[in-house]
């Protein structure tokens, strides 16, 4: 009874580790978040997608150094007007300062960055990554734009960005190549024709 009992317990602790897996990578509120990112939008369509052993090689030849169990099940908001295609909206969790990061990316639709936010950071460069000062530097850039920022081991800056302070390097690092890590996923992931 014992035995059972302590299985019981181990099979519901894997259960809920896995469940919480798996919200880390969610967009807790997405009509919020769409809104902010898309507020001309007139509905949007949630699809899921797993990263596969391909995509995981793709992601490490830009981004050498990722942890192989970092990826899995994701869910992208693809945003409409009417008929036409506004962009994407995709969470990625990331390993932050002070525990883990949660990043929501907007796209445009050739998959370029559109806007991003926080969903959660106990960060104190937080501010600095989610001023516009960051993300106007990194607004309109794709996979190549982005990593043209990164050194050739992709571990730091090629140099600092314009007014970033040193306290704000790692967290800077942290979503530029978040970044990075969204649009590979979104292209390679989903059947996305970027010419739409």
């Amino acid at each position: 009874m014992k035995n059972i009992r302590l299985i019981m317990a181990f099979v519901m602790a894997l259960t809920v580790q896995e469940a919480s897996a798996v919200a880390y990578c969610a967009v807790r509120d997405p009509v919020s978040a769409i809104q902010q990112f898309f507020p001309d939008y007139t509905s949007y369509e949630a699809v899921d997608g797993a990263v596969d052993m391909s995509v995981r090689d793709l992601i490490t030849e830009k981004l050498p150094n990722v942890h192989f169990s970092e990826f899995g099940t994701h869910t992208l908001y693809v945003v409409f007007k009417d008929s036409e295609l506004l962009g994407y909206v995709h969470a990625r969790t990331e390993k932050g300062d002070w525990g883990l990061d949660e990043l929501i990316w907007a796209l445009s639709p050739s998959l370029s960055i559109k806007d991003f936010r926080y969903q959660r950071s106990r960060s104190m460069a937080r501010a600095w990554v989610e001023s516009d000062a960051f993300i106007d530097q990194i607004r309109n850039l794709d996979v190549d734009g982005l990593v043209a920022l990164l050194n050739a081991e992709r571990d730091d800056f090629r140099e600092p960005l314009p007014g970033m302070a040193l306290a704000a390097r790692d967290t800077s690092l942290n979503a530029v190549r978040s970044a990075i890590k969204t649009i590979l996923i979104t292209d390679h992931v989903w059947p996305i024709d970027s010419a739409e």
